[in-house]
């Protein structure tokens, strides 16, 4: 307890200083490709308009592995800036947090495992390996990208550093 309130107590620890800006991200699209024979699955968020915009849900097959790609984008500039790159040449200060949530009467699991590492073998999450369960149903699958400069990346703590971007992808798994 004495370590929540700790940890709570010195947030302005975990803000990037000056030089440490955050990334401006507005979308984030992630890509599936099943390791077997089905359908690929992709959509994209857009936040530029103050909310949260899904393009299409994620419409998953229940029992398959995929893999994901995840790519970034400031569609405030002109043209729409692509921002993976900036995060994948800074992956030792960024972290990207899965958490799959299923809507109340659900038996859909999804479950993802980072792939990408950093210099000093700690998760990234640009790429990663999606597994769903072999129930049906409906969720959501947050992403968080993390922004986690000057030591505050460990690979385990989803919670430090600021945020650069949360959304919540509309899930389907359906046969």
């Amino acid at each position: 307890m004495g370590t929540l309130l700790f940890t709570t107590s010195c947030k302005d620890d975990d803000q990037p200083g000056p030089d440490e800006e955050e990334e401006v991200i507005t979308a984030v699209t992630i890509s599936l490709t099943p390791t077997g024979k089905g359908q690929d699955a992709e959509a994209t968020i857009s936040t530029i308009t103050g909310t949260q915009v899904q393009n299409a849900p994620l419409t998953l097959r229940p029992g398959t592995e995929y893999t994901a790609v995840v790519t970034l984008a400031d569609e405030s500039k002109t043209p729409v800036a692509d921002m993976t790159a900036e995060i994948r040449n800074e992956r030792d200060e960024h972290l990207l947090v899965y958490t799959f949530t299923p809507d109340a009467g659900s038996n859909a699991t999804v479950n993802v495992a980072i792939t990408d590492m950093d210099q000093n073998n700690r998760p990234v999450g640009l790429e990663s390996t999606v597994t769903t369960g072999a129930g049906t149903g409906n969720g959501k699958l947050k992403v968080v990208l993390k922004h986690q400069p000057g030591g505050l990346k460990t690979g385990t703590n989803t919670t430090a550093g600021s945020t650069d971007i949360d959304v919540d992808f509309n899930v389907i798994v359906a046969n």
